[in-house]
């Protein structure tokens, strides 16, 4: 059973259809009923498995709560909710920023909440489609862990590569039976950016088309990339779904413990 978070869009929705042509039971969660509908129907017409739509909104954390909650039994957990813009620090309810709270926080909650699920499955497994191997350090991780005064669009993509990585590397020191995996899906022909200024967004989209592969071929990719990955480490996919050498940015080594500590402790209440 395979739960995808963020499949009703983009690359999660390109996951989910190659998932579900290779015979998976799968689970979408999404904030769009209506297009998760669509979606379960796209993979009935794939697959002979049974699938089905969950919802979440990634900006509440009790939300994301909510469905660990009712996640009784999974064996791969894939991560994909995000969204991309070039607005400055958007908090939402729970004090994060928007981008930073889909990209790190929520993804960091629901794999730490369904890693005990994960460990009792004889091939479990999880991955984070994010910015794996091609991000750099975010250096005040110490001083402004959250971002709130020294917020910019690469702060937030550089802190979101970097947070990733520490925590699914310490979960796989945690849980040495699952397999923990981040992987950088390249440029992709999807509805990315939905958030941008109009403009800005009339100019990706034709560069996309392209230049951009198909989110099923992304999606194929992100799955070899997940299938090779070894258990009782941090595994790194690059966008043609190959494992790549160990390698995280600089920095990561000497801000790990402090990363998860800040990661930890800020999820507590909801842990």
């Amino acid at each position: 059973k395979v739960l995808v978070v963020g499949g009703t869009s983009g690359i999660g929705h390109g996951i989910a259809l190659c998932l579900a042509a290779a015979g998976h039971s799968v689970t979408i969660a999404g904030r769009n009923a209506a297009t998760g509908a669509a979606i379960v129907d796209e993979m009935n017409a794939r697959g002979a498995s049974s699938h089905s739509f969950t919802p979440i909104n990634g900006f509440q954390l009790k939300d994301v709560k909510d469905l660990a909650a009712r996640t009784k039994e999974v064996d791969w957990l894939i991560l994909t909710l995000g969204m991309a813009t070039i607005q400055g620090f958007t908090p939402t309810e729970d004090g994060f920023d928007q981008k930073l709270q889909l990209h790190v926080y929520s993804r960091f909650l629901l794999a730490s909440l369904l890693s005990p699920t994960l460990s009792k499955s004889s091939d479990g497994r999880c991955m984070s489609v994010l910015s794996a191997g091609v991000h750099s350090a975010y250096k005040n991780y110490s001083k402004d862990p959250k971002l709130t005064s020294t917020y910019s669009v690469s702060n937030a993509a550089n802190a979101a590569g970097m947070y990733n990585d520490v925590y699914l590397e310490k979960l796989a020191e945690k849980f040495p039976n699952v397999a923990y995996s981040h992987a950088a899906p390249g440029f992709v022909n999807t509805n990315w950016g939905t958030e941008m200024p109009y403009m800005l967004r009339m100019l990706i989209r034709p560069l996309q088309s392209a230049f951009g592969k198909s989110k099923e071929d992304c999606g194929e990719a992100m799955l070899k990339g997940m299938l090779s990955s070894s258990k009782g480490k941090l595994n790194l996919i690059d966008e043609k779904g190959m494992l790549t050498k160990p390698t995280t940015c600089k920095g990561h080594e000497e801000g790990r413990e402090e990363i998860w500590k800040h990661l930890s402790e800020s999820l507590s209440e909801y842990m």
